[in-house]
């Protein structure tokens, strides 16, 4: 099948540039970075706080607390020159409590050339405008393990006209693992962003929409179509043809659910800037149309420009998902239920892990046949951050309420609280991380948990 022969064809085809052959960029100082670091974590309750564990990339086990961690990360970055270059990382951590856990978060490989960047493997990813310290991205968020794909992206904004419009464009092809009920399944991505920002003006806007599916795989004795032609179905969300199941034929082939984004930022004079931004959710082939403007994410920060002071930056963000479209008396199309798919059992997930934001929640988890993503929630999240002297501080309230689904509301709603606060320090190529974070709610019982982490990085140039 040519498409799960595409890694052994793009590595022949690059395979001079990243195999032993000199890249024609002496010009450009090549910089590889080691970092390691070395950390503790302890909670008063035998798990992780919510936000420890939350949109870290899976590098802690939620279920167990008091251990020690230690990580490497190797990498280089691509050059912004334009030249041919090529960029690697690879990351592992390791984790000892009461056993010894080890596992390999990043390992990628790729190219750079012109303005496009060519990446294969699992690198972690941040997409959208959410701020790291709110919710994170509600669909294309860093809470699951990084999935392995091929892609193609823009390095940067590319400029369409000057500095009036940019554009950021990505794409990506993906392999969900076995152990699942629709097994080998693919991943589909892609985002194309604009950015508007007239010369002497000082405000910038930003939009955008990301498109994600879930096709092919299998499911017993039957396997959904993998062809050509079934791929350009799923590039623009259209129905199934011959050899797909019945429901695919009438709505749209594969799963479906993305995200439209907007951000605004403007200037308050010379030391502040304001933004907003929104995540509206979507699902399926009659998504794609900005219906449920309702549900998602609304966020605003306060910032200063280039500078650093005891504030530097306050925000808020609003979560709603309780709208998810149609009804559930037979009028309509019915709810999205977003993240849920009933070919596609294990929902938005990788390795029984929410793609998205945690507070989308599975009760269920490592569940072969299929998980239950509870998708209608309600929440708000409050943040500053800033620098005492030599500490750079976080502060961060999160609270939300989790009632279930549409179609499966929980008997009662799950809420669950926050403090975070995080501080650190730098010592040259060295930094001491402290941080802190207290919960309570029904989610959990109360948890306080306390974590210590040394970072050392060795720059090596040639």
């Amino acid at each position: 099948m040519l498409l799960r022969k595409l890694p052994i064809l793009l590595s022949l085809f690059f395979g001079q540039e990243l195999f032993g052959f000199q890249i024609p960029s002496d010009s450009i100082q090549k910089t590889h970075r080691l970092k390691l670091n070395q950390g503790i974590i302890t909670a008063s309750d035998e798990r992780v706080p919510f936000w420890m564990e939350g949109n870290n990339s899976n590098r802690f086990n939620k279920n167990e607390a008091n251990f020690i961690y230690s990580g490497l990360l190797l990498n280089k970055d691509a050059n912004k020159s334009g030249g041919l270059d090529y960029f690697y990382g690879i990351e592992w951590q390791g984790t000892v409590s009461n056993n010894f856990h080890g596992s390999f978060i990043q390992n990628y490989i790729g190219v750079s050339y012109s303005r496009f960047l060519f990446t294969l493997g699992q690198k972690e990813e941040f997409m959208g405008y959410n701020s790291a310290l709110g919710f994170g991205n509600l669909v294309n968020g860093n809470n699951a393990r990084p999935i392995p794909k091929f892609s193609i992206q823009t390095q940067d904004w590319f400029p369409l006209f000057k500095s009036f419009v940019s554009i950021k464009a990505y794409m990506a092809h993906g392999w969900l693992e076995a152990n699942r009920y629709q097994s080998n399944s693919f991943l589909h991505q892609k985002y194309l962003h604009f950015k508007f920002h007239p010369k002497n003006v000082t405000v910038e806007f930003n939009f955008g929409i990301t498109h994600n599916a879930q096709w092919g795989g299998r499911n017993g004795s039957f396997k959904q179509p993998t062809g050509i032609k079934d791929f350009m179905r799923i590039m623009i969300a259209s129905k199934g043809g011959e050899g797909a199941l019945q429901t695919d034929k009438l709505n749209a082939l594969g799963n479906h659910l993305g995200t439209w984004d907007l951000q605004i930022k403007a200037a308050i004079g010379e030391n502040w800037r304001v933004t907003n931004y929104i995540q509206w959710l979507w699902e399926d082939g009659s998504g794609l149309k900005p219906k449920n403007w309702n549900a998602g994410l609304y966020g605003f920060s306060l910032s200063q420009i280039n500078k650093s002071g005891i504030v530097n930056q306050l925000g808020a963000e609003i979560v709603n998902t309780t709208n998810q479209g149609g009804s559930l008396d037979g009028i309509g199309s019915g709810p999205d239920n977003f993240l849920n798919n009933g070919v596609y059992r294990n929902g938005w997930t990788y390795n029984n892990q929410v793609i998205g934001s945690p507070i989308f929640l599975i009760l269920n988890p490592e569940n072969t046949q299929g998980n239950t993503i509870n998708n209608v929630i309600t929440g708000l999240s409050l943040y500053s951050r800033g620098r005492i002297q030599n500490i750079q501080y976080s502060l961060s309230f999160r609270q939300f309420v989790n009632t279930g689904t549409k179609f499966e509301p929980l008997p009662a709603p799950i809420e669950h609280n926050s403090i975070a606060l995080n501080t650190g320090i730098n010592i040259k190529n060295n930094k001491l991380l402290v941080g802190s974070e207290y919960n309570w709610g029904n989610y959990s019982s109360k948890n306080w948990g306390f974590k210590v982490e040394f970072q050392k990085e060795i720059v090596l140039n040639r």
